[in-house]
């Protein structure tokens, strides 16, 4: 009699462990890859108020989230990202990011930043100012973001800097990551262009959720909040709209869709079909971390990827030798 092939199980819990709390869809940029279409003529607000962005911090500090980043378009245009900033920090998250074109980091958000324990995160293109600039489509903005990385530098903040390959600077990766570490950042990894947003301009495809997009581990605990109150389980899941945030970050997390999502994600990870044949130099989040992954102090959420592990919730192939 034939033996059954054993059936593999796989589990995921609804919880929140991370938010991505995209806070305005205009940026003062238009990068050629933007995930999330911002730009000069997006939305300062959108439909969520500063006591809307406080009812989500205070909802998910309740629910046991404790890292919480803060990104656009570009949050530093938001009137009251130090008040956010602030509002985090005193309802006891951790790890308190801004992912930012560090073109407007004024002294006042810095000390802000400082008080705060915030980490900074950046993004960058080339050590030639006019190949970042292809890219970011901003004139001036090269140096601009070599000023704001050097100030954060100075005042001590942790800081990490993607360089992301587009066709427009590709081949300057590791050009950028050394001019970067002689500027003092030693935090530095190499990401591709995701075909979101922007980006599916590169990278045509349906309409429906670009699975090979996505580093596989959003099923770990994130959730996206959009300024129009949308919610997703990933900045780059754009076709999985799990609802609207204003009645509750619970119900989102009780909702069916975000089950499936996740079984969905997690089973074609365990599966090795969720990333793209494209390589990817990913880190992963502190609450991933495990002895033989990473250090706490060189983690970044959203970029956590195939070989980060979570004491709690990995799989043996998730993790690291």
């Amino acid at each position: 009699m034939p033996t059954a092939e054993p059936v593999q199980v796989v589990s995921v819990t609804n919880d929140l462990s991370f938010l991505w709390l995209e806070i305005t869809a205009k940026c003062n940029l238009l990068c050629t890859h933007c995930y999330a279409n911002s730009g000069p003529h997006g939305d300062l607000y959108g439909d969520m108020t500063y006591s809307d962005w406080t009812r989500v911090l205070d909802e998910a500090a309740q629910l046991g989230c404790r890292s919480v980043q803060f990104i656009g378009g570009e949050p530093t245009m938001h009137p009251r990202l130090h008040d956010l900033v602030d509002h985090a920090n005193h309802r006891g998250f951790a790890f308190i990011e801004v992912f930012t074109n560090a073109t407007r980091l004024r002294k006042e958000l810095v000390g802000c930043f400082q008080r705060c324990g915030v980490h900074v995160a950046t993004s960058f293109y080339s050590n030639d100012p006019l190949v970042h600039e292809q890219v970011t489509q901003g004139t001036g903005s090269w140096q601009r973001t070599v000023s704001g990385i050097e100030s954060v530098l100075a005042a001590g903040l942790p800081i990490r800097v993607g360089v992301i390959e587009t066709e427009w600077n590709r081949g300057h990766g590791p050009r950028a990551i050394q001019f970067l570490k002689t500027l003092g950042v030693r935090n530095v990894r190499m990401d591709r262009e995701r075909g979101v947003g922007r980006g599916r301009l590169v990278r045509p495809g349906g309409e429906g959720e670009r699975y090979e997009e996505l580093c596989g581990q959003c099923w770990k605990g994130k959730l996206c909040v959009t300024s129009n109150g949308d919610v997703f389980p990933c900045v780059f899941a754009r076709a999985t709209r799990l609802g609207d945030v204003r009645p509750g970050l619970l119900g989102v997390l009780q909702a069916a869709r975000l089950t499936e999502f996740r079984l969905g994600v997690r089973a074609r990870h365990a599966s090795g079909s969720t990333a793209s044949s494209t390589p990817t130099i990913v880190m992963c989040a502190p609450e991933s971390c495990g002895p033989e992954s990473c250090s706490p102090k060189s983690c970044a959420p959203e970029l956590c990827g195939p070989k980060s592990c979570s004491p709690k919730s990995c799989a043996p192939e998730d993790c690291d030798p």
